[in-house]
């Protein structure tokens, strides 16, 4: 089965959903968020809702005043030629779930091999704070025992893994914070790939850990 035709069986909160619909989210969440999006009609559902019930609420406001010359500036905008466009050439490959054209082209142009089985590949911020990343790691591998200084945000793009007892396959979410110390295990059926934002570093909890962190760099 391609992986596009795959039901996510575990999903964002409502709560971040919510948070999707008003476009209050950083970016490297918006992104994780979209990529699942993009596999779950589900989550569609309930961001569509919210989208409805916010621009119900939006028409219960006062009118708001404008300035003299709002519609001559909205005007010029619309009629102003577009941007040549940038968009960056690379398209999702074939057996990942569909991702933006900024990650595609991460995972060409900035792939690392950092263990045996192990590549990252930064996608946006900086080693410190917030960032996005690809991380693919071998089939029947584990990624040391750690916790997290923040929230981490996971979209799976390929493979599987287990965690605390659950499988998590192509699209599906995760959400982890400072409560989870876990050990995830890819699958042994083939090499896992996820799309993961993380507040911070991993924060390890074993000498193996402390070992592969800065080999990994996330």
């Amino acid at each position: 089965m391609k992986p596009d035709n795959m039901i996510p069986s575990h999903h964002p909160s409502d709560a971040l959903l919510i948070d999707y619909a008003a476009g209050s989210l950083e970016p490297g969440r918006l992104l994780i968020l979209g990529v699942h999006l993009g596999a779950c009609a589900a989550c569609r559902d309930v961001v569509a809702l919210a989208e409805s019930v916010g621009g119900a609420l939006l028409c219960e406001l006062p009118a708001a005043e404008m300035a003299p010359d709002a519609l001559a500036r909205a005007m010029a905008r619309i009629e102003r030629p577009p941007a040549p466009s940038q968009a960056p050439n690379a398209t999702t490959p074939q057996d990942w779930i569909r991702v933006p054209a900024d990650v595609a082209l991460a995972a060409k142009r900035h792939r690392r091999w950092a263990a045996p089985g192990v590549w990252v590949a930064p996608v946006s911020g900086r080693a410190r704070g917030p960032r996005s990343y690809l991380l693919r790691v071998g089939a029947g591998m584990s990624v040391p025992r750690h916790t997290h200084a923040g929230v981490e945000l996971i979209c799976v793009l390929k493979g599987a893994y287990t965690d605390r007892g659950e499988i998590h396959g192509p699209g599906d979410f995760a959400e982890n914070d400072d409560t989870v110390e876990h050990t995830p295990r890819v699958t042994a059926d083939g090499e896992c790939i996820c799309l993961i934002a993380a507040d911070n570093a991993l924060i390890p909890r074993d000498w193996v850990g402390r070992l592969f962190q800065p080999l990994v760099g996330i």
